[in-house]
Formats: structure tokens, C-alpha cells, sequence
């Protein structure tokens, strides 16, 4: 798959949820159309060899977002098997990122997909203070394991990921009418060994946490 600008969006349309969330079932490959959108590697002229496709989209209703992936891959795994593990070590993962550009801060969620998931909430500096050493990571996990709710499910071809994300996890309002809120979807492969990364998002680095190159977020009225 070539670059190209019809894979990513600089501005994610979300629609409204119909019905209940809880009632709604697995995602199928069959089900993606118009309102997905496909990952890629901007970064790079072309995507590398082995790559597995993958879609995303979003929806929301008045107390948070659904996010929902669907990866193309045969016998995805990882091996954490709790909560807030080091998820990008230790094999397959779905990211799911959401910023707030008024305060800076923002969350990373990883799901695995057995839907075991790390959690974090980046402080306007965080991240930079993790890398440097000056803060560990602890600092920045949310333990609370009703925080956001996941759930998976893996087939013969492909696995999916589904987060639901209340909008009090940034400490907005329900639903936010201001600021305009950036995110991305993002993917760890290992498949074929060594990470094979991708995203929704125009990066121009193999860099997932470059939030000024996510899509923003604008949450489509309802009908």
C-alpha cells in the first residue's frame, strides 16, 4: 500500500452510537466501510513487506468514545497477563490515543489481545520526563481497572479490539464541546518477529506520541 493521504485523515469524524453499547457484537472484516479508517506507515514511501492491514473507527455517545480496530493477522498474541504490564515488550497490541491540546495531557491505552491492557495518563511534560530517567513510568499508570472497559476477540485471519473511554478520563466534561480533542490508533505486530508498527495518523517518525500530527476529533451530531 502506497502513502497517501486518503488513508490519513486530518480530521476523524465520529458518529453518534445507536443503541446500547453493551449490545454490540464482535466486528467482522466484512463490516468495515466508509466511516473506518485504514492504518499505514506515513513515515515511509511504501509499507514494509508482511504488512497486515488494519481499520479503525470511532464513535461516542454522551458520557465517552467507543473505539473499535479490526487487524488482519493470523495467531495474535501477547504474553502480559495483568494489568498495566509493559504490553509493547511482549507481543501484539492495539493503541488507542486521545489529547487534550488545552492542558496537554493525554492517554495511552494498549489492549492485548487476550484484553489485557495498560493504562496511562501523560501530564504535559510526562513522557519526556520518563525517557530522560527523572520519572519512572509508575508515575504515570492508572491502576483502576474499571478506569475504561476493552474487549476482544480473535478469529482464524483477523483479531478485534474494543475500548469504551469516558470522557471523565481527561476530566471533560459529557459529552466535550471544547477543545478540539486529537487522536490516533496506532498498532504493534509482531508477527514476523521484530515490531512491525503502523497508525491512522500522519507521522512523520515511527513515533506514536507525536499528538500534533494526530487526526482531530469531531463528534458528528446525532441524526
Amino acid at each position: 500500500m502506497p502513502r497517501s493521504a486518503q488513508f490519513f485523515i486530518p480530521v476523524w469524524l465520529a458518529m453518534p452510537v445507536v443503541g446500547p453499547l453493551v449490545d454490540v457484537a464482535p466486528v467482522s472484516t466484512a463490516e468495515v466501510g466508509p466511516s473506518w479508517h485504514q492504518l499505514g506507515q506515513h513515515w515511509r514511501p511504501a509499507t514494509e513487506p508482511g504488512f497486515n492491514p488494519g481499520w479503525a473507527r470511532i464513535r461516542w455517545n454522551e458520557t465517552g468514545l467507543l473505539y473499535e480496530a479490526v487487524f488482519l493477522q493470523r495467531h495474535p498474541a501477547n504474553r502480559a497477563r495483568r494489568l498495566n504490564e509493559q504490553t509493547w515488550e511482549l507481543g501484539d497490541i492495539a493503541e488507542f490515543f486521545l489529547h487534550d491540546p488545552i492542558t496537554g495531557r493525554y492517554l495511552e491505552l494498549h489492549v492485548t489481545p487476550e484484553n489485557h491492557r495498560l493504562q496511562l495518563l501523560w501530564p504535559l511534560g510526562g513522557l519526556e520526563r520518563f525517557r530522560s530517567g527523572t520519572a519512572p513510568l509508575d508515575d504515570f499508570l492508572i491502576s483502576d481497572p474499571r478506569w475504561v472497559e476493552s474487549h476482544t476477540c480473535v478469529t482464524a485471519d483477523h483479531w478485534t479490539a474494543r475500548a469504551f473511554i469516558p470522557y471523565s478520563c481527561l476530566g471533560l466534561e459529557s459529552p466535550p464541546q471544547a477543545p478540539v480533542l486529537r487522536t490516533a490508533v496506532c498498532r504493534y505486530d509482531r508477527s514476523r518477529g521484530p515490531e512491525l508498527l503502523s497508525s491512522t495518523a500522519r507521522l512523520t517518525e515511527a513515533n506514536f506520541h507525536r499528538h500534533q500530527e494526530w487526526a482531530e476529533l469531531n463528534l458528528l451530531p446525532s441524526a
